[in-house]
């Protein structure tokens, strides 16, 4: 609703409103939207209409004294003068009783002052006729699912304790409420979610169980066995965005015969392993349906359910979390449709949190296990532990951009205080073109004249000031003192997230000790499931997933002495390239023991997609860990864009007469006296991104043995016009070719509009041998596939719709794009190795780039590195 109902609409000062005086309400009741049953005090539907604070126009001082004494005099008097800082309702009013009697509550007009923020001619109330904090009219209020409210006291009690207010939907109304849900009507808002608090660390004591924090979207689906729902815990309708899950719940509501209502989370997949939050993004806000099915076939998710609220006839929100797991446990018993995945629980939080730790998790989740569900509470009976300091914030507005950086500078931070939004700093690292992009599309629109924080901040840029309504989920390294964010980095838009929601959370146990042993100590595998016990003492059984596989340096690297970063490096090292390119677009790196000046970093190298020169930068120092073992010792050709890909560009053999310290280079050829680049460590391969590089192209050979090939190249190069689907064609006839001669060859993508088949070889395999290996290989191929394949050089004599199959790119000097080398395409593309499961007709290039393969990397381990370790033995092939 914040983002149709502006806060300073205005009232009409001639409306003079009815104000009945009634008895004092619990505290509890502040918060209470729902139903007073039937002849009870104040029966029928309550509305949560506006919220916010009020100040006493008339206090002697400004402080919390001060204004309840003004309060308590203007009630004395009949006449309370007081400002509105609601979500609705702002500036000055008064309520001025009218009389009193002896048998009843008095009454009072409520009356608006003429202090600038008045309209004459509106009526708000005719406008705003639906709840600020779910949306909903009142006639949803009163026939759909509801909070009960019992107002009717005890006679020993003068106050209503806090669990008279129940949160349950009656059964009477669930099924009618689960059918309409499903049915994509507005009942969903007849449930929320119960929300976690932040904990300081792991609870002790029996009675906890814990479960992984996956980094996903929280959803209820609600199912019949005929249709199903997708809602937010912010009522968005997620149904289209997520068909997939909505058709497994369907399916498991129609196996099970009955309807149900579920709560989990929708969790981006690669295989059986869950990925991060920013996985999702593409697809979040997709409303175009060929987009959607794009996104679901590029975008796998499952659904990860934790909860069962309603089961059949059954609800069970007011029953413990041990009940409502046995009841969640026999729904998954049995086969249940893909895409639905019954979370993990175990009693061991220790061992949880430390294996959440080595997989990348967001964290774990600690539960009471004789709990009830509270719908829309955020309750200490569940606790989130977090592994890193990361939350969602409101956008408050935005700076100008510097240099080259298109569209803005960076989004400025807030979190809510009561009514008060508190300014907690800028952000502008983490971004792509695209998101800067799509960031600007979402916050011009809501441009406003004032700034929305409580206190106007200062910037280092001309600012702009929106209307808080974006929420955006934020990493960091801590909160400073005066409570600004030290080092943030955007990870994406949260429109499942209100606004008005947003508050500071908790520090948790993010920067606290591994308990004893648990650093050091080798885990094979995870913990377990143990639902069915969940007070049990036992120590958790492995888990049925494995660790995510960790790239390997290869042993000509570790020779060399080549070194990428350490994993805390590489984040100090990103989060130094974010601020560079946020403030002035230059500065000096730490890298190792060495330095590098870079500059332009806000420079645009893609324009379509307006991904920076810091990007780039960015992208090879996230995967230092593969591309820098890949290029040990490798002399580097260099084809520089330094002003992007669509500006002049030219070839560069040698190195630059001067080189910074650290940064390493060779003589190749004794008779060459220029020295040459070579790969090997992080500083010299960003140095060649700080020189106008795009792509990283290595030679096959190695300058500690120039004459021996490591690999054999074959470079599948369509003609023009020639689809990439022959391309893959060509790649499974050459895989049958390979099977034929007993040979062994890892795929990769070329980047642009080919492929690379690449055949690992033995140590001290001359490079002679590597090219005869690979023009058999490519003979065979166009005797097997002649009209689709060639090996003719001139591209004028080539057969016409046919494939290059090029087995001279192996002469001595001759390179190609090295694996995970950008390269200088519209869109920022990689080279990437694949699986040969993967060379199939759904293969496309553009699904690998600079945004998409680091968390390929982090997912599917280094197939680069995997394969190498397999190398052929040529001597049998080529006696034959």
């Amino acid at each position: 609703l914040e983002n149709k109902i502006a806060p300073h609409r205005g009232i009409d000062p001639a409306n003079k409103r009815l104000a009945m005086e009634v008895e004092d309400h619990p505290i509890d009741y502040n918060e209470f939207e729902g139903t007073i049953p039937t002849g009870q005090y104040g029966g029928g539907s309550v509305m949560l209409w506006d919220r916010g604070t009020y100040t006493a126009d008339e206090a002697s001082t400004d402080t919390r004294t001060g204004h309840a004494d003004a309060i308590r005099t203007g009630y004395r008097a009949g006449k309370i003068g007081f400002s509105f800082r609601g979500e609705r309702l702002r500036g000055s009013f008064a309520l001025v009783r009218t009389r009193r009697g002896e048998s009843e509550k008095p009454q009072w007009l409520l009356i608006k002052h003429l202090d600038g923020t008045e309209k004459p001619g509106s009526d708000i109330v005719a406008d705003t006729m639906t709840s600020v904090a779910t949306g909903r009219t009142m006639e949803e209020i009163a026939t759909g699912a509801s909070r009960v409210w019992q107002s009717n006291r005890p006679p020993t009690s003068g106050r209503q304790s806090k669990h008279q207010a129940s949160s349950v939907p009656p059964d009477t109304a669930k099924a009618s409420s689960v059918r309409r849900a499903a049915a994509g009507k507005p009942a969903p808002h007849a449930l929320s979610p119960m929300l976690a608090s932040a904990g300081d660390d792991l609870p002790q004591g029996n009675g906890w169980i814990f479960e992984p924090k996956f980094d996903g979207i929280r959803l209820l689906a609600y199912a019949t066995p005929s249709a199903a729902t997708l809602v937010t815990r912010n009522g968005n309708d997620k149904t289209a965005q997520f068909p997939e899950i909505a058709e497994a719940v369907r399916a498991l509501a129609a196996q099970r015969k009955r309807e149900i209502v579920l709560d989990g989370e929708a969790v981006a997949m690669r295989g059986d392993e869950p990925l991060r939050f920013q996985e999702l993004q593409g697809r979040m806000h997709v409303t175009v349906r060929d987009e959607i099915a794009r996104h679901t076939a590029e975008t796998p998710t499952a659904f990860f359910v934790f909860d069962c609220l309603v089961d059949g006839s059954r609800v069970l929100v007011n029953d413990a979390w041990r009940t409502r797991r046995d009841a969640l446990e026999k729904l998954f018993s049995g086969k249940t449709p893909p895409g639905l995945r019954l979370s993990d629980v175990s009693t061991d939080g220790a061992s949880l949190l430390a294996w959440a730790r080595e997989r990348g998790w967001e964290g774990v989740i600690a539960k009471r296990s004789d709990a009830r569900y509270e719908p829309g509470h955020r309750s200490r009976a569940w606790l989130k532990i977090k592994l890193e300091h990361r939350q969602e914030f409101v956008v408050g507005g935005w700076t100008e951009p510097r240099n080259s950086r298109a569209h803005l500078g960076a989004i400025l931070l807030g979190h809510y205080d009561g009514a008060d939004l508190v300014f907690a700093g800028q952000v502008g690292g983490g971004f792509t073109g695209a998101t800067l992009a799509d960031m600007h599309r979402r916050l011009a629109p809501l441009e406003r004249a004032s700034s929305p924080f409580t206190t106007r901040p200062r910037t280092s840029e001309p600012a702009h000031w929106a209307e808080p309504r974006v929420v955006v989920e934020v990493r960091f390294t801590e909160w400073t003192s005066d409570g600004k964010l030290r080092h943030p980095i955007f990870l994406g838009v949260r429109d499942d997230k209100r606004a008005r929601d947003v508050a500071r959370e908790r520090t948790s146990a993010h920067t606290r000790a591994e308990p004893d042993g648990l650093a050091t100590r080798k885990r094979a595998a995870g913990p377990g499931t143990v639902a069915r016990a969940p007070t049990s003492t036992a120590a958790a059984t492995p888990a049925t997933t494995s660790p995510a596989r960790s790239p390997r340096s290869s042993a000509a690297a570790t020779r060399a002495g080549s070194s990428a970063a350490a994993p805390g490096e590489t984040i100090r090292l990103l989060t130094q390239l974010e601020e560079m390119e946020s403030a002035r677009g230059e500065g000096t790196l730490r890298i190792g023991n060495g330095t590098l000046d870079v500059t332009s970093l806000g420079k645009v190298f893609f324009p379509t997609t307006r991904h920076t020169k810091g990007d780039l930068m960015r992208f090879y120092a996230s995967v230092a860990d593969a591309i820098v073992p890949a290029t040990a010792d490798r002399p580097l050709v260099l084809k520089r864009h330094p002003n992007g890909v669509t500006g002049q560009a030219f070839y560069q053999q040698h190195a630059p007469a001067k080189v910074p310290a650290g940064v390493r280079t060779e003589r190749v050829n004794p008779e060459d006296e220029k020295r040459r680049l070579v790969g090997g460590d992080l500083l010299t391969l960003l140095y060649t991104v700080q020189l106008g590089a795009i792509s990283v192209d290595p030679w096959h050979t190695r300058v500690t043995a120039p004459e021996a090939a490591d690999y054999a190249i074959i470079d599948l190069d369509p003609g023009d016009g020639v689809p990439f689907a022959r391309v893959v064609e060509i790649a499974q006839v050459t895989r049958e070719v390979l099977r034929a001669l007993g040979l062994t060859a890892m795929p990769k993508t070329s980047g642009a509009s080919g492929m690379h088949i690449v055949l690992p070889l033995a140590p001290d395999t001359p490079d002679e041998a590597a090219r005869l290996i690979a023009e058999l290989v490519a003979t065979r191929v166009v005797e097997r596939a002649p009209k689709l394949a060639t090996i003719v050089r001139a591209v004028s004599q080539r057969p016409h719709g046919s494939v290059y199959v090029d087995f001279l790119q192996n002469i001595r000097g001759k390179t190609v794009a090295g694996v995970y080398s950008v390269r200088a395409q519209d869109t920022p593309t990689v080279s990437t190795p694949l699986a040969w499961g993967e060379v199939n007709d759904a293969l496309t290039p553009t699904a690998f780039t600079i945004d998409t393969v680091p968390a390929r990397l982090r997912d599917r381990g280094d197939l680069w590195a995997e394969g190498m370790r397999r190398p052929n033995s040529l001597a049998r092939v080529l006696r034959t």
